[in-house]
């Protein structure tokens, strides 16, 4: 019997749960938000970080998407870093969906597609490509910054030309935040791996041998504790059923999680990212001109729970950018973030489309974009 403590309550607890052996023992709940010190979670207490020591336990896993800040704390702590579970680390890290979806296209299934997608997560979530009215492929996701969707699409002109001849349009998923986010100086930087394993790139992450000896040490402790399949491969449970659904959250619910969210998606001010991404975009914008394909710049919709607590600062300097970019390139700028025709019912969070809403937005796309 492995006896844990799982760092963070959340959502992230909950994966993490249903991830276990049946023969772990959860003895406790660590977190950093002081109003949950002492209040029972799942049956045990959830305690103060520094109460840690008091336990006899055999790993931490950490269950929060504050992963590196969670980590750094522990490590000052004087914590044993072979005994920590990086649950997201694990998840990240344990199958390429970059190379996966490299591979996938160049598959002779997909010569004759029109259309491509690149973007953050709100494209991947957003775009369905079975609705699209041209074949599309997407190549979208979740944390993926304009440096990478620039360099996928780089890597294939360079080097499968053959497989880019008959794309027509090619969709760049973009946020309002989107020239202020580098993911390679983010807390989820430890993801440019897969992106240097399919396409030879780390941006500005210089650590590739700290990433694969932390995996190490995660799959070593996974081995161990965690539930797999018959193959092999973990029992990842990507979601929850008994997670209350966006849709049934009443609307303080909303409000809170919508203002929360904003908050930390605009917490960013980064004068030499901002500078950095314009110029990548440019460079994204030419190599598409050069290849005789027209690009369309698309908003993703958010809830109104999101967008009337984003940053103005933020969205001004967006829109100021693309307004500049506008007087030098030609190309369809495509702006449905604060649409008031999507309800609550087609959201997956405050920020995301859920299945319904991106084909609802799918549609709109084929009726809106100058084919």
């Amino acid at each position: 019997m492995y006896r844990v403590l799982v760092f963070g309550t959340g959502k992230s607890c909950d994966l993490v749960r249903e991830l276990l052996n049946n023969d772990v023992e959860i003895i406790g709940y660590i977190d950093n938000d002081s109003s949950k010190f002492g209040n029972i979670h799942y049956g045990k207490k959830i305690i103060n970080p520094d109460e840690i020591c008091g336990y006899k336990y055999d790993f931490i896993i950490i269950a929060s998407q504050y992963n590196e800040e969670i980590y750094e704390q522990l490590m000052k702590m004087n914590i044993d870093k072979n005994i920590i579970l990086q649950y997201y680390k694990l998840t990240d890290n344990y199958e390429n969906y970059c190379k996966r979806l490299i591979n996938n296209y160049l598959e002779d299934k997909y010569n004759s597609t029109e259309v491509l997608v690149t973007g953050i997560s709100y494209a991947f979530k957003g775009f369905i490509e079975l609705y699209c009215l041209k074949e599309a492929y997407s190549f979208a996701a979740g944390s993926q910054d304009l440096y990478y969707d620039y360099n996928i699409m780089k890597y294939l002109f360079d080097n499968h030309k053959f497989k880019m001849e008959k794309i027509k349009k090619i969709i760049i998923g973009i946020s309002y935040y989107s020239f202020q986010y580098d993911m390679s100086l983010s807390s989820i930087k430890s993801r440019t791996l897969l992106y240097y394993e399919a396409i030879g790139k780390c941006h500005n992450f210089k650590e590739i041998e700290k990433v694969y000896e932390e995996y190490r040490i995660n799959r070593n402790i996974a081995d161990l504790i965690c539930k797999k399949h018959i193959d092999g491969n973990y029992e990842f449970a990507w979601n929850i059923i008994n997670i209350k659904s966006f849709e049934e959250k009443s609307f303080e619910e909303k409000q809170i999680i919508g203002k929360k969210q904003a908050e930390l998606d605009c917490n960013k001010d980064y004068p030499k990212t901002v500078k950095e991404n314009i110029q990548i975009l440019k460079d994204y914008i030419m190599l598409l001109k050069e290849n005789n394909i027209n690009p369309v710049i698309v908003v993703f919709p958010a809830s109104k729970y999101y967008y009337n607590n984003f940053s103005t600062r933020i969205e001004n300097e967006f829109k100021n950018i693309i307004k500049n970019l506008k007087c030098e390139f030609k190309f369809q700028y495509i702006d449905y973030f604060r649409s008031n025709i999507f309800e609550d019912c087609d959201f997956e969070d405050v920020s995301h489309l859920n299945i319904k809403g991106a084909e609802k937005f799918t549609k709109i796309l084929n009726n809106e974009i100058e084919w």
